[in-house]
């Protein structure tokens, strides 16, 4: 009996460090899994149906004109929405311009002509706000057509973050040397009697590999033509039409020109009936691929109109 009374102490000591090594083994798996689930959530990628309704509550417009003092740059970002929209810049550069020449050459670059802090920036729009940039370049240039391309560097929304640029557009301008006064007069009168389509440059957000290059889009009011360049599998890449609310276009297949080349042109037609457009909010056509698994990859997304100007 005294050998065992001796030892019941030590068996206490060993079971005591059990215990405690077994709570500890314990906590530290519970650690880990809360760790692996927060990297986890910190990886997910963004919704691009998030993405895309946050670029809907944005119009992005922009003019430029020459006059005798130089040309006048003029852009702005409204926020449409009934929220604040918070827009996000990797430096203290909000906005570039880049003025070219007909034969493509740059003439004018207003980000080299500016220091910037490499941190990141951020403006808060309110509902009704505009970010707004006005520049005028006074500089002498030969006259002659020029192409002005003004963008927002607008790197995320709200904490979204954007791989395109979906605020950039590109205007001419005349320089000198142009038509008289009455010239002008009656090209803007036979050009405002003209039934021609515009043509407009569109510049697609995307959700993965950018595939589609230098579209184009004509048409208004149901009728529309998106033009481009893709660089797909198999010659063929897949798009539906939405309005945020509903899908008014189910899945289609488009075709390239040529399977082969490793960019190809392609052109898709799109018709909607008077009674299928929305009241109110934009056409949205999404165009994408789909992995071996069947599921949409690449995904583009293309502003075909706005129902609220």
């Amino acid at each position: 009996m005294l050998k065992l009374k001796k030892w019941v102490p030590v068996v206490a000591g060993f079971l005591a460090v059990f215990l405690v090594g077994c709570t500890s083994d314990n906590s530290n798996e519970e650690d880990q899994s809360e760790e692996k689930n927060s990297s986890e959530e910190s990886n997910e990628e963004p919704d691009p149906e998030n993405i895309v309704s946050l670029i809907e509550q944005l119009s992005f417009d922009a003019e430029v004109d020459s006059t005798d003092e130089g040309i006048n740059f003029n852009f702005f970002i409204s926020n449409e929405a009934e929220e604040p929209i918070i827009l996000g810049f990797n430096s203290s550069q909000k906005y570039e311009i880049v003025l070219e020449n007909e034969e493509g050459e740059e003439v004018y670059k207003y980000s080299n002509e500016q220091a910037f802090s490499q941190q990141l920036t951020t403006e808060e729009l309110e509902p009704g706000d505009q970010l707004e940039a006005n520049e005028t370049l006074e500089e002498d240039l030969p006259p002659g057509e020029y192409d002005a391309k003004m963008s927002f560097l607008v790197t995320s929304i709200n904490d979204q973050p954007l791989e395109t640029k979906p605020f950039e557009i590109t205007e001419s301008v005349t320089v000198g040397g142009g038509e008289s006064e009455q010239e002008a007069e009656a090209a803007e009168q036979s050009e405002a009697s003209s039934n021609e389509e515009v043509t407009e440059e569109v510049e697609a957000s995307s959700n993965g590999e950018e595939i589609f290059r230098e579209m184009t889009l004509t048409g208004e009011n149901g009728e529309y033509t998106v033009s481009g360049e893709a660089k797909v599998s198999g010659g063929e890449f897949f798009y539906n039409v939405e309005d945020g609310h509903n899908v008014l276009i189910e899945e289609e297949t488009a075709q390239v020109e040529d399977v082969n080349a490793e960019w190809s042109a392609f052109e898709i037609n799109v018709s909607l009936s008077e009674d299928d457009l929305p009241e109110s909010g934009s056409l949205i056509m999404t165009m994408f691929e789909r992995d071996g698994d069947n599921q949409p990859i690449n995904m583009n997304f293309v502003p075909l109109d706005n129902f609220d100007e």
